[in-house]
């Protein structure tokens, strides 16, 4: 929605090709802070490392949306948006799961001194 809305609106400005490529960004991005504080609430502050995990999702996403566009296409359908169709389960899916796993998933909680346990060998006898 918000993609193709930005198209729209960037498409009387620019170049098509250059207004696409704004938008895209502009859709990845929204995509990513959406999901960092709204659907995940991530709270993780390791944001370059969340933006190579996030392009690695991305990437995958798009490798299975083609593989199963292409498998559709070459089976049972000339339609390419019937097999677009066919690929937005797969790769909602995969997207949802490695996002959740991956991407925003917490770094589990620091230990407080309170809860750090020290041992030392010394002064103990056996």
């Amino acid at each position: 929605m918000i993609d193709f809305g930005s198209v729209a609106v960037l498409s009387r400005l620019l170049a098509p090709l250059v207004a696409v490529s704004i938008a895209y960004f502009i859709g990845v991005t929204c995509h990513f802070l959406l999901n960092k504080f709204w659907v995940f609430r991530c709270r993780r502050k390791d944001y370059g490392k969340q933006l190579i995990q996030y392009g690695f999702v991305t990437l995958t996403n798009w490798f299975i949306t083609i593989v199963v566009v292409q498998l559709c296409l070459s089976t049972f359908t000339s339609n390419v948006l019937i097999a677009k169709l066919c690929a937005i389960p797969c790769a909602t899916m995969s997207n949802f799961i490695l996002m959740q796993m991956l991407v925003f998933r917490p770094h589990p909680p620091e230990p407080t001194v309170d809860q750090v346990r020290y041992y030392s060998p010394v002064g103990k006898s056996e």
